[in-house]
């Protein structure tokens, strides 16, 4: 593997390490969203969400498309998605992708505000399915 290559894989998995980016190319992979949208689903405050938003699109993981006032978010053409009985497949090019996701909303809470926690996070009041596992194949 040579290191521009290694660099990709990287950045890839940079923008994917936050419990909020996950959430939110789980959300996107069913659709387009706006920001208030986003806001609405994810329970964080508009500035977090558009942030996270600025580094999945850096990452060439989102794109975005002005309708009128709003920006519409949505997963690039080129990020493959599939959802298996279990897992949930991101290909992101240089980089595949795979969460369990359990089927519990508890379980999330509980498992996440340890994460949050330490990160000095709040957890918000509705949540998405908990990450319990995700692996990482290069696409190489």
């Amino acid at each position: 593997m040579d290191t521009v290559q290694a660099t990709k894989m990287s950045q890839a998995l940079k923008s994917i390490s936050d419990v909020n980016r996950i959430r939110i190319l789980q959300i996107l992979s069913t659709g387009e969203y706006c920001v208030t949208d986003l806001v609405e689903r994810l329970q964080i405050d508009q500035p977090k969400v558009s942030h996270h938003l600025a580094i999945l699109r850096v990452a060439g993981v989102i794109r975005s498309r002005r309708d009128g006032r709003h920006i519409n978010y949505s997963l690039k053409p080129s990020v493959h998605h599939s959802k298996g009985q279990q897992d949930e497949v991101f290909d992101l090019g240089c980089l595949s992708v795979s969460f369990r996701f359990d089927g519990t909303e508890g379980a999330f809470e509980s498992g996440a505000s340890e994460a949050s926690q330490a990160n000095g996070a709040s957890l918000p009041s509705r949540a998405q399915p908990p990450l319990r596992t995700g692996d990482a194949h290069s696409g190489a």
